[in-house]
């Protein structure tokens, strides 16, 4: 199975789109996926450019697929951080209690909850951002230690040197790795169960060695995650629960 990119304009927009061509396939299928973006499977005659007007006959139905998706990814949970709220970290639920304090804020985890205490000189106006803040902060302190382990292990497993891990704030992706062999990760992803965050940390090693979506980037991945559509599927669907 070879890989061809290419891009199709459409009014205003234009639709970048992966061939994953195969001596199996007899038709052309279209995907739209939140991770993978615009793919077909195609037999291997087809030439790029009459692709390329399959995907402009369909770019209505494709644009209301990505439409549908980002509003689905942007379905986030409406927070108001408060006493009772509850926040996930590697898929188990911690409840949050807001305590008054004299001294800065800070935050601990006791007894399956989140105990933030603000300073009791803290604005009403400014106690939401506050607490968001510390919560946030928690996170990615939490993210480093977790992350860094995950892609320890499957380094290991690749038998690829460790790369150096950032991380972001995103909404559309929850990893991506660059030339510099930098890999960076979406924080939000440790609210998620662990064999998500596994799935996410192997993908992304696996784009070290195979920089796009090919066949030989799908057994390495296999090789190490035999059940990663499985995966897959489950952060596509439950993706927008692991935000705020």
């Amino acid at each position: 199975m070879t890989l061809e990119k290419s891009t199709v304009p459409f009014g205003k927009r234009n639709i970048d789109f992966f061939v994953k061509r195969s001596k199996k396939r007899k038709t052309v299928s279209i995907f739209v996926d939140p991770i993978e973006g615009v793919f077909l499977r195609a037999p291997l005659m087809p030439t790029l450019k009459s692709l390329s007007k399959l995907v402009h006959s369909k770019a209505i139905w494709i644009l209301d697929k990505q439409r549908r998706i980002k509003e689905t990814l942007g379905q986030l949970p409406k927070r108001e951080f408060v006493t009772g709220e509850s926040f996930l970290y590697l898929g188990r639920h911690l409840r949050l209690k807001v305590l008054k304090s004299k001294t800065k804020s800070k935050i601990t985890v006791k007894g399956g909850r989140f105990l933030v205490s603000l300073n009791s000189l803290v604005k009403d106006l400014d106690r939401t951002k506050m607490i968001r803040n510390t919560l946030s902060s928690w996170y990615k302190n939490h993210a480093d230690v977790v992350l860094l382990k995950r892609v320890q292990i499957y380094s290991k497993k690749l038998k690829i040197p460790v790369p150096e891990i950032l991380l972001a704030n995103q909404t559309k992706r929850w990893g991506s790795c660059n030339q510099k062999g930098q890999i960076r990760f979406n924080w939000h992803i440790i609210m998620a169960p662990i064999a998500l965050v596994n799935y996410v940390v192997a993908h992304e090693l696996c784009h070290l060695k195979y920089i796009n979506h090919s066949e030989n980037f799908w057994k390495l991945f296999g090789s190490v995650m035999p059940d990663y559509e499985i995966r897959r599927e489950r952060l596509r669907k439950e993706g927008s629960r692991y935000y705020f």
